[in-house]
């Protein structure tokens, strides 16, 4: 098995169970973390893991359900950003969530993914992806996935 490959059944596994095509998942890692999945990524601004969430978003969605604990059980503690497993079942549950937020609008939810649903909404009030309209980094960020998808093949 390639570098590459050896995270592909936790894409299908998470993917399928979100509703969110494992290959989107994988791209959307790849344009995270590297093109060989980098579990220990840290992004100058401090996201981590292989998809390369912030401490507040991690907190919300460590256990793939939206929602803050207020007093997590230990098994929530222990999960890690850094960890794939974990990391892959919260992006895939994140992503679902942005996807239906926006209206299945996939560039809008991998906009919204990067710079913040918050942001996004105010940016874009039709939830119409407009490259113009966001931030150059964001830009890009969404043409990156959606290369790394197309190179990923049916």
């Amino acid at each position: 098995m390639e570098r590459h490959e050896r995270y592909d059944s936790l894409f299908r596994f998470y993917g399928e169970g979100a509703g969110v095509d494992w290959r989107l998942l994988k791209a959307q890692a790849q344009a995270e973390s590297g093109r060989d999945l980098d579990p220990d990524a840290r992004s100058a601004v401090g996201a981590k893991g292989i998809a390369q969430f912030m401490d507040r978003t991690w907190e919300e969605w460590r256990d793939g359900i939206a929602g803050i604990h207020e007093a997590p059980p230990v098994n929530l503690v222990l999960l890690d950003p850094r960890d794939p497993e974990d990391g892959i079942r919260a992006q895939a549950a994140y992503l679902a969530w942005i996807l239906r937020q926006v209206g299945g609008r996939l560039e809008t939810a991998l906009a919204a993914y990067n710079w913040g649903i918050g942001n996004v909404r105010k940016a874009l009030p039709d939830l119409e992806y407009d490259p113009a309209r966001v931030p150059d980094e964001t830009r890009t960020y969404v043409a990156r996935i959606l290369e790394y998808r197309t190179a990923l093949g049916d």
